[in-house]
């Protein structure tokens, strides 16, 4: 039996940040659709665009009129992935929140998998979609996207030794957890790394992960340039700080 029919009073709440992300939007509302619904989830969809030229806002307010599951927020005068993140779970209704990337790499089908996993354990806290476990698969990327993501890791690792022995992929965007969590935390993330942020401040007892299929986006261009990179950089250094002083 699905575990997630067991649970029929929880709510998932799934937050998705977007910018420019009006070639893949409605792709991926058709398919969020179709596998929470099969699998019998109570869910709501938060799109949180950053005011995106291509006008993506736009294209989700109209879902939105006709799928009263699916909200979105514009923000006029704020712009980050991971900000756009606490903004969402910060309206959500769900008992358990959510977020993944809206550019299509990251497969909805796995999200029942996340859902199922912290409820077969009543100590699961988060659930982390792993690109670095058994199972997982990763499309081929350019020498240079390999590149960052390796020294991503390895300087997280380096900085956050106690925080990453924990999980495999501590630079993944697609994960859930309790929303006690999160509750009554003060959650000031920089740039695009908010697992970080989660780990390093929230309330959890266990950590587990699934593998996943990465692929790379189709339609549309990275966000993550240089400038990205370096603002994720200085900002684990700044947890680094945090995590001594703690200690």
């Amino acid at each position: 039996m699905n575990k997630l029919m067991d649970k029929p009073k929880q709510k998932f709440t799934l937050v998705i940040p977007t910018y420019n992300e009006a070639a893949n939007i409605e792709a991926l509302y058709s398919l969020l659709v179709e596998v929470l619904f099969k699998n019998n989830i109570d869910f709501e969809v938060i799109i949180v665009d950053d005011n995106s030229p291509d006008q993506t806002w736009k294209i989700v307010q109209l879902i939105a009129e006709k799928d009263k599951r699916i909200r979105v927020i514009r923000r006029v005068n704020e712009k980050g992935l991971a900000t756009a993140v606490i903004a969402g779970w910060k309206s959500a209704r769900g008992d358990i929140l959510g977020v993944m990337d809206g550019d299509l790499q990251q497969p909805p089908e796995t999200l029942p998998l996340l859902l199922n996993k912290l409820n077969e354990d009543a100590l699961n806290d988060v659930v982390i979609a792993s690109r670095n476990i058994k199972g997982a698969i990763t499309s081929r990327r350019s020498v240079w996207r390999r590149f960052v993501s390796w020294s991503g890791a390895f300087i997280s690792a380096l900085l956050l030794p106690r925080l990453i022995a924990q999980v495999s992929d501590p630079m993944s965007g697609f994960f859930i957890v309790r929303k006690s969590v999160i509750e009554n935390k003060i959650l000031t993330p920089w740039g695009y790394k908010i697992l970080l942020e989660v780990l390093a401040k929230g309330t959890y007892k266990k950590i587990s992960e699934v593998p996943y299929i990465f692929v790379e986006r189709k339609r549309g261009g990275s966000k993550a340039g240089i400038k990205q990179y370096l603002i994720s950089f200085i900002y684990l250094l700044r947890l680094n700080i945090q995590s001594k002083k703690a200690g």
